[in-house]
């Protein structure tokens, strides 16, 4: 879900990809649901490049 006003769990910048998914909030090792990767992953991900 796209929302212009919200920012991103993994870069903290405007959310351009990916979706708001509360049980990955809640949970940020668990994958699946409405993101392949889990929140911790996709921040690891993230800081890697």
């Amino acid at each position: 879900m796209h929302d212009d006003g919200y920012l991103c769990p993994v870069c903290e910048q405007q959310l351009v990809f990916g979706e708001d998914d509360l049980s990955q909030r809640a949970r940020p090792d668990s994958g699946g649901g409405s993101n392949v990767l889990s929140l911790n992953d996709s921040k690891k991900a993230y800081h890697k490049q």
